[in-house]
Parts: C-alpha cells; structure tokens; sequence
C-alpha cells in the first residue's frame, strides 16, 4: 500500500484541487497531512484558502464553506470560490455537505435541486473542470457514552432518522451523476474491513450508518477513520483524468 500511496500522491501533486469542506473535511484533511508526512519526496502541497492567496505551482487548496446546517449557504459559497479559482488553472473541485446539514426534517429534493442547478451551471461554464461529489457523511448508533453525553447535554437521538435522509440523498447523487465522479464517503464510513456493512433497518427498509470504530463522538472521524477516508480519497484522486 505504501508504494500506491506515493505513486498516487505524486499523481495528485501535478493536479490544482479545491476542496470545500467543514469539520469532517478537516479529518480527511488531517488525515491526508499524516500519510503525506510520510512520503516527503512527493509531498503536497495543501493551503488553505484566503483573501488574496494566489497559488504560485501547483496546489491542493482547500476552505471552509458556508455554515453547518445551511446546505444552501456551502453550495453558493462552494461556487463562489470555484469561480474564484478557475483563472488558476482548476482541474479538480470537491465539496462535501456534513451529517449537519441533512437531518430528518430536511427537505432534501430542495436540497438536491439546489446542489445540481449549481453545480451543472459551474459544469457548463468550466467544461473541462472535474466535479467530485462527495455522498454525505452518516453518523453512528449511539454507544453508553454517547448516550450519556447526550443526557447531560439534554439532546435527544435522532441520528438513524437523519441517516435514513442522508442515504436518500446519497441514492439521489447516483442517480445523477456517472459513479467515477462520486467519492462515496458515506459508503466507505459504514464499510469493515471485511465488506460487509453497518445497517440499521426501519419501515422494512435498510438503511446504512457510520461504524461506531471510525468515530469517538458519532460523527466526526477518530484516527483510524481519518486515516481510511485520507487513503482512499488519495487514490481515488490519483485515477481522474480530463
């Protein structure tokens, strides 16, 4: 694995990448940072996204984007700063919405509609531009001691509700977009060693969930989950061609 990886860092160091994102993004980027520490004769080259920066070589830029909780506020800021970037030579741009940002009471064919005339417009204007879609990160059962964080904080769990609208919304990409432009996340998080993977079922119907080993507080990515998610976004990137 560890000559792939550097063959694949290599690879994706040649590209200019944006990637928009928030805290679970922040893990797949820690994540990203650990493996290339390891391979300092292809290390890339990540910076953060700011007023004025302009990339000087070839770059993995990377930005907050919008709020938790607004998945329309992160897709116009997400276009905002692609067409910011695109007179730097952009190849690759990426965005991931947060297990925030879809819940159970979410109306996620607006959401959707929102995300596809966005991003289709920027397709439109930027043809050779490469669009990754990211499926939305899930959340996990919850374990004795996130339940009982939970009652000290006084919130109640409905995190299987929100994972069931988060899958939808994941089918709804796949029925979209072809599956070599989709980084499937939310696949990769509910996915053990062994293939098979985290389920719940409701209403007859099954549903996927983080693994609780992937994660400490039932969202966001422990060490070993940054490391997976950082390994196979490397990957995944190093196979995208114009």
């Amino acid at each position: 694995m560890s000559n792939e990886l550097s063959e694949a860092i290599k690879i994706i160091k040649s590209k200019n990448i944006f990637f928009g994102h928030r805290s679970v993004g922040d893990n797949i980027l820690q994540g990203i940072k650990e493996i290339d520490s390891q391979y300092p004769f292809s290390k890339l080259d990540i910076l953060k996204m700011e007023n004025g920066k302009q990339p000087s070589r070839n770059y993995l830029f990377e930005s907050y984007i919008g709020s938790n909780g607004d998945p329309k506020g992160k897709i116009n800021d997400f276009c905002l700063k692609v067409n910011q970037l695109e007179k730097n030579n952009l190849s690759i741009a990426m965005m991931k919405l947060c297990y925030a940002d879809i819940k159970s009471n979410t109306n996620i064919n607006d959401v959707f509609s929102n995300y596809t005339e966005a991003v289709d417009s920027l397709q439109n204007k930027y043809p050779d531009l490469l669009i990754v879609h990211f499926t939305v990160p899930l959340t996990s059962k919850r374990n004795f001691l996130m339940s009982i964080k939970d009652f000290i904080k006084g919130s109640s769990d409905n995190g299987m509700l929100d994972n069931i609208e988060r899958n939808k919304f994941n089918q709804l990409l796949y029925l979209k977009y072809p599956v070599n432009r989709i980084f499937d996340l939310a696949k990769l998080e509910s996915t053990y060693p062994d293939g098979t993977s985290e389920e719940f079922t409701y209403q007859d119907k099954v549903y996927n969930s983080l693994i609780t080993d992937y994660t400490d507080d039932g969202g966001h990515l422990n060490k070993e989950g940054k490391r997976l998610i950082a390994e196979k976004l490397i990957l995944y990137l190093s196979t995208l061609s114009q």
